[in-house]
């Protein structure tokens, strides 16, 4: 990714700056621009045409980890949040950070090092440079999402996000493994638009357990006998079960079986769930293990 480490420059970023410095210089003890480096091997040569063919062969190299990422924008304040979920596939725990950049695409600026043409440069990065840490058992999955905020400046359908989940430890060269990436497109996200509206908002719908393996029950306060339906949605937005009746005292607790509208068990993973009353309504996720 592009850093634009000059302060001068308008593409600026200091937190690519940090992390950047924050590999410590493989070599006479100072720093240069960046030459290839991945899996601990500088492959030399500042050019792009050479680095590609390098990059592409990394790409269909097995990795440990699966990533599925989603989330939304909300047009209104130029605001959202990212979600990815990190699988482990390997047969051993992995531990390490997990880190998202909005990046912006074709920006043409004359900048003091010489560039005209600057991609992939970074606009923010979530949490910030250092990375959230997580520990993922084999064969199991964590979700990490982050809230987004956009510069009106920026022009969305040249950003994307982009997530990684790398090993903490430095090697001797200076560089840190890193098991596996994803890109969104901020276009792919799903775009919110906020309407006026007199609904009120249920804030204290409970979750539990969450994340679950076999059950998970919704534990709300409403008045007795006022109807509720609650539905539950997969990542790519289809509904995948309808729960639904009246509160008898009141205080309620609504299991769900972790099965679908046809009675099938459904895949680990995250869901979205909507709770609804004539006049209250609450939303939230629930991860399946």
């Amino acid at each position: 990714m592009e850093n634009h480490i000059r302060t001068a420059d308008y593409y600026y970023c200091p937190e690519g700056r940090n992390r950047l410095f924050s590999y410590p210089p493989p070599y006479n003890g100072g720093y240069a621009t960046p030459w290839l480096w991945y899996d601990g091997d500088p492959h030399g040569s500042y050019t792009y045409t050479t680095w590609e063919a390098k990059i592409v062969a990394r790409m269909a190299q097995p990795a440990p980890v699966t990533i599925t990422m989603w989330g939304h924008y909300v047009a209104a304040d130029d605001t959202g949040r990212i979600f990815a979920q990190f699988r482990n596939d390997s047969s051993a725990t992995i531990s390490g950070r997990v880190l998202f950049v909005i990046t912006e695409d074709s920006l043409n600026r004359s900048t003091s090092n010489g560039d005209l043409w600057h991609n992939h440069v970074s606009r923010d990065y979530m949490p910030n440079h250092i990375g959230e840490a997580v520990s993922v058992p084999a064969g199991d999955s964590v979700v990490v999402d982050q809230p987004l905020s956009f510069d009106p400046e920026w022009q969305r359908y040249r950003c994307e996000i982009v997530t990684w989940i790398q090993d903490d430890n430095l090697q001797a060269d200076s560089t840190k493994e890193v098991w596996q990436g994803g890109i969104l497109k901020v276009t792919e996200l799903t775009f919110i638009e906020e309407e006026i509206s007199d609904e009120v908002v249920l804030s204290s719908v409970t979750v539990s357990p969450n994340p679950c393996v076999t059950s998970t029950a919704f534990m709300f306060n409403i008045s007795p006998g006022s109807a509720y339906t609650i539905t539950l949605y997969d990542i790519a937005g289809r509904v995948v079960r309808t729960l639904h009746g009246n509160a008898i005292t009141g205080g309620e607790a609504v299991q769900w079986n972790l099965c679908d509208n046809s009675g099938d068990v459904v895949s680990s993973g995250v869901y979205f769930y909507d709770f609804a009353t004539e006049d209250l309504h609450s939303s939230g996720k629930v991860v399946v293990r």
